[in-house]
């Protein structure tokens, strides 16, 4: 640990299981390709993660205009497209020439990818379209934890249902 102290056991547990977790999910998220859109501190982050996970950042996407979003990106995504001060109508725009697998981001982009006919990963601000949202843990391993099954059950059921036998043995 950065404090030169131990790290604490229950912590040390939580982040075995999250290692554990990201080995058995890494077989059915390598190669896929995501676009990521929200906050800018919530798209370095996402990006950050979805990049220890095998998964291509693609396009990653804000309203914001802070000139930050771009560099601290392609920390972790250098091939990323990374669009600043967009809306959804350019995001979308952006999405349909780039191939994505999964979108990730607040209920207010359901309305594109249903259009582009790609699943959505809700995180963020606001999520109105689904009952607990307030209560999603994204924080922490135990978080990171929750957002990785949440990605990788995402990823499966849409494998899945493009799949002409429905169920497949991964």
């Amino acid at each position: 640990a950065c404090s030169g102290r131990p790290v604490p056991a229950k912590h040390a547990a939580e982040r075995g299981r999250l290692v554990d977790a990201y080995i058995d999910a890494h077989k059915y998220l390598a190669h896929t390709r995501a676009l990521i859109y929200g906050e800018e501190d919530l798209v370095v982050g996402l990006a950050a993660l979805l990049s220890e996970l095998g998964i291509k950042p693609a396009l990653c996407g804000s309203g914001g205009r802070s000139g930050r979003l771009g560099p601290a990106v392609k920390r972790f995504a250098p091939d990323a497209v990374v669009l600043s001060g967009v809306d959804f109508l350019e995001l979308e725009d952006a999405a349909g020439e780039l191939a994505c697998d999964i979108m990730i981001g607040s209920s207010k982009g359901y309305p594109m990818a249903r259009k582009l006919g790609k699943p959505l990963v809700r995180v963020g601000f606001p999520i109105h379209d689904r009952i607990g949202a307030n209560r999603i843990l994204h924080l922490g391993y135990r978080g990171a934890h929750d957002l990785l099954d949440s990605i990788t059950n995402t990823r499966i059921a849409a494998i899945q249902d493009g799949d002409p036998n429905g169920y497949m043995n991964m």
